[in-house]
């Protein structure tokens, strides 16, 4: 059981450098049968709609191996909606309020998963790897690929934030 007191809700299960590192075999050991991909600094360009290299191919091996992969995204629906189709048209939520548990079970719901058998892969630690988590679905984190520019004032600090508690977890080279 996760100690939220000392923020283990916030310790993923795993750890990649990117969403394309992360193999079928991976995603087998990890009991996985859903994925669930964040857009922002995960699949696309935070803020914009650029998808990132290799992505759709990835969705498009992890759904040849038998995994159902969707978008589940805090992001407004009509971006969520141009990402979904630039990824080959991938079920989305969007407006999906993580780290609550609501759009995981939303997400294992559709894709017809345990919680238990849903892989979250994100970036962010307080809204992916927290709601992964707290949901008991699989977390899974990947290092940004992108710098945020847009909201800085909000996004330098959430860093700085993140980078702070993986150091003192022990976790600094995850960062």
């Amino acid at each position: 059981m996760l100690d939220k007191s000392f923020g283990d809700d916030l310790i993923p299960a795993y750890f990649f450098d990117r969403l394309t590192a992360i193999t079928v075999d991976d995603l087998r050991a990890m009991g996985a049968k859903g994925v669930a991909l964040d857009i922002d600094n995960t699949t696309a360009v935070d803020s914009l709609y650029t998808v990132f290299d290799g992505v759709r191919e990835w969705i498009r091996t992890a759904q040849d191996a038998g995994f159902k992969v969707m978008v589940l995204t805090n992001t407004w629906e009509k971006r969520a909606a141009i990402i979904s189709a630039k990824l080959g048209g991938v079920p989305y939520i969007s407006k999906a309020h993580k780290p609550s548990k609501e759009g995981f079970l939303r997400a294992a719901e559709y894709l017809g998963v345990e919680l238990s058998e849903l892989a979250m892969v994100g970036d962010q630690l307080f809204t992916d790897i927290r709601g992964a988590n707290n949901a008991g679905a699989i977390s899974v984190r990947v290092r940004p690929m992108h710098k945020e520019y847009l909201l800085p004032v909000h996004y330098v600090p959430l860093r700085h934030r993140e980078h702070v508690f993986l150091r003192s977890k022990g976790f600094g080279d995850k960062i």
